[in-house]
């Protein structure tokens, strides 16, 4: 098997997990305020991450040693903008807004991150691709703007927290460049999100109790934030990105609507309208047309 189909492999299985997220973000949110949500998923996962780290790569202080001021920035900025900046956003997004919705547009990141990745890491970008992401970007903006169900601020946060992740890729791309592994990025990053978020919980002091009095279900979903959609898909992602472009890689989040809207539907009953249907045909169709080899 080659590289490339192994990171293929990779990125289709974290999508699934992202894909089914969606719905669970929803669900959870019903019980834990979003502050309180991040820094707990945090805490859960830099409970797993950092042992590990420490387990498989017991010398990965010495590179940090050899790190520049500038190298150190990046790894801040990573962390902050793959973690607690971006989650915010996006956890605001689907407090206000369908899981439905909200995971529609999280798919469409790839429309950006392209562009980003062609202005910053000189990625190509070919003709039909640029038709493709101009078909899509329409599609996106029916489903951003379209009134029937969701809300607008919901959307509009989630459409923030997309610009945001574009910024973490390219940051991480160059974090992999300095020879960092995606189990160090991964930890580091959610570390820092941990430290980042538990200041922002001090700070809003938001009531705690309902850590004890919430059902086991609702824990659940912070489980599988922070250990399957936290630790397992961002290093999936972190790997799959060593052995192709950056561009490539995030076109698969376009395959996270196959997954949210099924389990929403049938598990939060939330409805699938007409301007949906409409915008993922339209940026379905953007996906093939830049895509299709």
């Amino acid at each position: 098997m080659s590289a490339r189909v192994r990171a293929y492999i990779l990125l289709l299985i974290a999508v699934a997990i992202w894909g089914f997220a969606g719905p669970v973000i929803k669900f959870t949110l019903g019980y834990f305020d979003p502050v309180v949500f991040l820094t707990y998923r945090f805490f859960l996962t830099s409970l797993v991450l950092i042992p590990l780290l420490f387990i498989l790569e017991p010398h990965f202080w010495l590179k940090l040693s050899h790190f520049t001021p500038r190298d150190w920035f990046y790894l801040v900025i990573c962390g902050l903008t793959g973690t607690s900046l971006q989650l915010l956003l996006l956890f605001w997004g689907f407090d206000l807004t369908t899981s439905i919705d909200a995971s529609l547009i999280s798919s469409a990141s790839p429309i950006l991150s392209t562009l980003a990745a062609w202005w910053f890491l000189k990625d190509r970008i070919t003709t039909r691709e640029k038709i493709g992401i101009t078909i899509a970007f329409i599609g996106s903006i029916v489903v951003v703007f379209q009134p029937f169900s969701g809300s607008l601020a919901g959307n509009l946060l989630v459409v923030a927290a997309d610009v945001v992740w574009v910024a973490y890729l390219i940051l991480s791309k160059k974090l992999l460049r300095l020879q960092l592994s995606p189990l160090f990025i991964t930890a580091s990053n959610f570390f820092i999100g941990l430290l980042s978020m538990s200041v922002i919980l001090f700070f809003s002091r938001p009531t705690l109790y309902s850590l004890l009095s919430t059902p086991f279900s609702a824990h659940l979903g912070v489980v599988y934030m922070a250990l399957l959609s936290g630790a397992l898909a961002y290093f999936l992602f972190q790997r799959a990105q060593k052995s192709i472009e950056t561009s490539e890689a995030n076109v698969f989040t376009y395959l996270m609507p196959l997954f949210a809207p099924p389990l929403a539907f049938l598990w939060l009953h939330e409805p699938i309208t007409l301007p949906f249907l409409i915008g993922s045909a339209v940026i379905a169709t953007g996906v093939v047309i830049s895509e299709i080899k």
